[in-house]
Protein backbone atom coordinates (compact mmCIF):
# COMPACT_ATOMS: atom_id res chain seq x y z
CA UNK A 1 0.00 0.00 0.00
CA UNK A 2 3.16 2.47 0.72
CA UNK A 3 4.66 1.60 -2.59
CA UNK A 4 1.41 2.13 -4.44
CA UNK A 5 0.81 6.28 -2.37
CA UNK A 6 4.83 6.79 -3.01
CA UNK A 7 4.09 5.66 -7.12
CA UNK A 8 1.16 8.21 -7.07
CA UNK A 9 2.66 10.82 -5.19
CA UNK A 10 6.01 11.06 -7.42
CA UNK A 11 3.40 10.39 -11.21
CA UNK A 12 1.44 13.68 -9.66
CA UNK A 13 4.82 15.85 -9.77
CA UNK A 14 5.70 18.80 -12.21
CA UNK A 15 8.60 18.07 -14.11
CA UNK A 16 10.72 20.78 -14.29
CA UNK A 17 11.73 21.64 -17.43
CA UNK A 18 13.75 24.45 -17.82
CA UNK A 19 17.27 22.42 -18.80
CA UNK A 20 20.35 24.30 -17.97
CA UNK A 21 18.21 27.61 -16.89
CA UNK A 22 17.32 25.12 -13.44
CA UNK A 23 18.74 25.19 -10.31
CA UNK A 24 20.58 27.98 -8.17
CA UNK A 25 22.88 31.03 -9.33
CA UNK A 26 24.79 32.90 -7.93
CA UNK A 27 25.65 36.55 -9.25
CA UNK A 28 29.25 36.73 -9.79
CA UNK A 29 29.77 40.67 -11.51
CA UNK A 30 27.03 43.06 -12.78
CA UNK A 31 28.10 45.65 -15.32
CA UNK A 32 25.52 48.88 -15.71
CA UNK A 33 24.54 49.66 -19.56
CA UNK A 34 25.44 53.03 -18.17
CA UNK A 35 29.01 52.69 -17.59
CA UNK A 36 32.10 50.83 -18.30
CA UNK A 37 32.53 49.91 -14.49
CA UNK A 38 32.13 46.30 -13.65
CA UNK A 39 30.87 45.46 -10.48
CA UNK A 40 32.25 42.10 -8.74
CA UNK A 41 29.58 40.97 -6.65
CA UNK A 42 31.72 37.18 -5.95
CA UNK A 43 32.03 38.06 -2.25
CA UNK A 44 28.33 38.77 -1.76
CA UNK A 45 25.23 36.29 -1.30
CA UNK A 46 23.29 37.23 -4.64
CA UNK A 47 21.53 33.79 -5.31
CA UNK A 48 18.94 33.30 -8.24
CA UNK A 49 16.58 29.92 -7.58
CA UNK A 50 14.91 28.83 -11.05
CA UNK A 51 12.19 25.71 -10.63
CA UNK A 52 9.81 25.23 -12.75
CA UNK A 53 7.82 28.31 -13.47
CA UNK A 54 9.10 30.02 -10.33
CA UNK A 55 11.92 32.42 -9.64
CA UNK A 56 13.61 33.46 -6.21
CA UNK A 57 15.60 36.14 -6.23
CA UNK A 58 16.81 37.46 -2.92
CA UNK A 59 13.99 37.23 -0.78
CA UNK A 60 11.27 37.94 -3.84
CA UNK A 61 9.45 35.40 -5.63
CA UNK A 62 7.94 35.80 -9.23
CA UNK A 63 7.41 33.76 -12.22
CA UNK A 64 9.56 33.70 -15.69
CA UNK A 65 9.68 32.72 -18.96
CA UNK A 66 12.31 31.24 -21.13
CA UNK A 67 11.90 31.81 -24.84
CA UNK A 68 14.54 31.33 -27.09
CA UNK A 69 17.05 33.73 -26.42
CA UNK A 70 14.82 35.79 -24.08
CA UNK A 71 14.23 35.18 -20.16
CA UNK A 72 11.30 37.35 -18.84
CA UNK A 73 10.78 38.13 -14.87
CA UNK A 74 7.90 39.20 -13.15
CA UNK A 75 8.18 39.29 -9.84
CA UNK A 76 5.02 39.16 -7.04
CA UNK A 77 6.93 39.53 -3.98
CA UNK A 78 10.22 41.50 -2.75
CA UNK A 79 11.64 43.18 -0.13
CA UNK A 80 15.07 43.24 -0.90
CA UNK A 81 16.73 45.80 -2.96
CA UNK A 82 16.40 44.01 -6.63
CA UNK A 83 19.05 46.39 -8.26
CA UNK A 84 21.55 44.51 -6.08
CA UNK A 85 20.66 41.47 -7.65
CA UNK A 86 20.52 42.89 -11.28
CA UNK A 87 16.48 43.21 -11.61
CA UNK A 88 15.77 47.06 -12.32
CA UNK A 89 12.07 46.49 -13.03
CA UNK A 90 10.82 43.67 -10.88
CA UNK A 91 7.32 43.95 -12.73
CA UNK A 92 8.49 43.21 -15.99
CA UNK A 93 12.16 42.89 -17.04
CA UNK A 94 13.12 41.39 -20.22
CA UNK A 95 17.04 39.70 -20.25
CA UNK A 96 18.87 38.91 -23.12
CA UNK A 97 20.61 35.56 -22.60
CA UNK A 98 23.64 35.68 -23.78
CA UNK A 99 25.29 32.36 -22.66
CA UNK A 100 23.68 29.39 -20.74
CA UNK A 101 25.25 26.65 -19.67
CA UNK A 102 25.19 24.38 -16.85
CA UNK A 103 27.84 25.67 -15.45
CA UNK A 104 27.19 29.50 -16.10
CA UNK A 105 24.75 31.90 -17.26
CA UNK A 106 25.28 35.42 -18.62
CA UNK A 107 22.08 37.65 -19.37
CA UNK A 108 21.72 41.38 -20.77
CA UNK A 109 18.79 44.02 -20.15
CA UNK A 110 18.71 47.18 -20.53
CA UNK A 111 19.92 48.20 -17.75
CA UNK A 112 22.85 46.40 -17.22
CA UNK A 113 24.82 42.60 -17.96
CA UNK A 114 24.93 40.02 -15.45
CA UNK A 115 27.15 37.25 -15.12
CA UNK A 116 26.51 34.05 -12.73
CA UNK A 117 27.68 31.03 -11.95
CA UNK A 118 25.79 27.33 -10.97
CA UNK A 119 26.03 26.95 -7.61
Amino acid sequence: MLTLILAFIISCQKEDNNGDLGGFWKLQQLEPATNDSIIDKRNEKRFWAIQLNLIQIGQGTGYFQHIKDSLFVQMVTHSDRLEEYGLFNPKDERFRVLHLDRNGMVLQSRHATLTFKKF
